[in-house]
């Protein structure tokens, strides 16, 4: 015998006056006329025959949609509030706590991908929230109060590594400053946004961003570009430009990355000491700026950014 249920799947347009004009049916709750059941879930009804098995469909059905519809309304009234609303009474029906200290991780698909983040894709608290925005960007709110301020930055890389070798899913991360209540979400938004287009435009190693560990390149992005090439050109030779070739570039990122610090800077380079201090020399030479002085170095920095800034 086939037990299957059939279930009769309309439109409102094609479903009989009679039917939607039945209370339960505009109420969204089981109806029954003539040993039929129907469900009405938003521009649909659901129909099938009124038996125990069916009874019991059409309530999951009804269930799993009244649960679909939660979700949206909650991610659209965290949308709101990311936009810059600060009404937060429909957030509010859900739990959500506006005084707890919240931060922006903004994931930015590097290529369009079919794939979208999900919250399974990501280990997340209770308390964290993922919400995909209309332009193909995905944020991660993520709930501080027991975290720490360094946990962020770590949680965003460990994140997008996740999503790309597990999930094949490639993206600029930006991580926003905590904000210290959720109606300021936006500008820890605004700020993950900065982050993944400052690091982009400086051409900075690996796709995580931190708005808060890119303090010199937003300085450096603040000086016309006028006045940032009349000052690189005043310090810097033009025959410079032979030696800050593309391995020198790499050995200056990695320098100041590691704090000036030789002994380790090699290491990573996997180069011997003298060839670093080799090449620091040579770049002395060739600007006047010693790498291993605190001024100097920062100098170089800046330049080296404003360099950037004019390609």
């Amino acid at each position: 015998m086939d037990t299957a249920i059939q279930v009769g799947i309309r439109s409102l347009s094609d479903t009989d006056e009679m039917i939607l004009q039945m209370p339960e049916v505009q109420q969204g709750v089981l109806a029954v006329k003539d040993g039929i059941l129907y469900l009405r879930s938003a521009e649909v009804v659901y129909s099938c025959k009124d038996t125990p098995e069916g009874r019991m469909l059409l309530e999951k059905i009804s269930a799993e949609r009244l649960r679909v519809r939660e979700k949206d309304t909650e991610e659209k009234a965290w949308r709101d509030l990311l936009s810059g609303s600060t009404d937060m009474s429909e957030l509010g029906k859900y739990g959500i706590r506006e005084c707890d200290p919240r931060c922006v991780i903004l994931f930015r698909p590097i290529q369009s991908s079919r794939n979208r983040i999900h919250k399974e894709m990501i280990p997340m608290e209770e308390s964290d929230r993922i919400v995909d925005l209309e332009n193909g960007e995905t944020v991660l709110i993520l709930n501080m109060k027991k975290r720490s301020g360094t946990e962020s930055y770590e949680y965003a890389a460990a994140a997008a590594e996740t999503l790309e070798s597990e999930n094949g899913i490639s993206c600029y991360t930006g991580v926003g400053r905590t904000a210290g209540k959720a109606a300021s979400l936006s500008e820890s938004l605004k700020e993950a946004r900065i982050a993944i287009d400052t690091g982009i435009r400086h051409r900075i190693p690996g796709f995580v961003y931190a708005y808060e560990q890119l303090t010199l390149e937003r300085l450096t992005d603040l000086i016309p570009k006028e006045r940032a090439q009349a000052f690189r050109e005043g310090l810097i030779p033009t025959q410079a430009g032979k030696v800050l070739n593309g391995e020198t570039l790499e050995t200056i990122r990695a320098f100041f990355q590691n704090d000036l610090n030789v002994s380790t800077t090699a290491r990573q380079l996997f180069i011997h000491r003298n060839t670093l201090l080799y090449r620091i020399e040579k770049i002395r030479k060739a600007t006047g700026l010693d790498l291993r002085k605190f001024d100097d170095a920062v100098i170089f920095r800046m330049l080296m950014y404003s360099d950037i800034k004019q390609d």
